[in-house]
């Protein structure tokens, strides 16, 4: 009789320690999960930024074929030399800063598309360990019900001693 008690605490022990371990891996995907939505939302971040730096782009472009047309237009209309070297120089001076924040806003987006393949690549890890932690949650609930069933069983057992 005292080795049956003996037994049914060191099973209630197991059941607690099974049932901690569960809420220990519970807890822990909860972490994962937190963490997989902060970098959801670092990317769609990156990707706003993304878009943001290709519209700067594109209106950099815009102002660039500008001031080639507008350096055009100068050339064909002006025939003072010193007004028309002037204003060349102007608009090279644009150019040179529309190119310079052309070959900026590539870097940037060249920086951003390497940061994003490195959270992708971050996310793609936390799924992969999100999905061991499951099945691990799932061995360890399997565990208890096997458990469970063996103490329900074990009781019935005494019960009808």
């Amino acid at each position: 009789m005292e080795r049956l008690r003996e037994k049914i605490s060191s099973l209630r022990a197991e059941i607690d320690a099974a049932i901690e371990r569960a809420e220990t891996a519970e807890q822990a995907l909860k972490q994962m999960e937190i963490q997989q939505t902060e970098r959801d939302q670092e990317v769609i971040s990156y990707e706003n930024r993304i878009k943001v730096l290709e519209s700067e782009v594109q209106a950099r472009e815009g102002q660039l074929d500008e001031a080639k047309q507008f350096q055009r237009d100068s050339e064909a209309t002006l025939n003072e030399s010193d007004v028309l070297v002037k204003k060349i120089s102007t608009l090279e001076e644009k150019l040179d800063d529309a190119e310079n924040q052309l070959r900026e806003a590539l870097e940037k987006i060249r920086k951003y598309d390497l940061d994003n393949e490195g959270l992708q690549r971050i996310i793609t890890q936390h799924e992969k360990d999100k999905e061991i932690m499951e099945q691990r949650h799932e061995d360890v609930s399997e565990k208890y019900t096997a458990t469970k069933n063996e103490l329900e069983e074990t009781i019935k057992m005494l019960e009808s001693i």
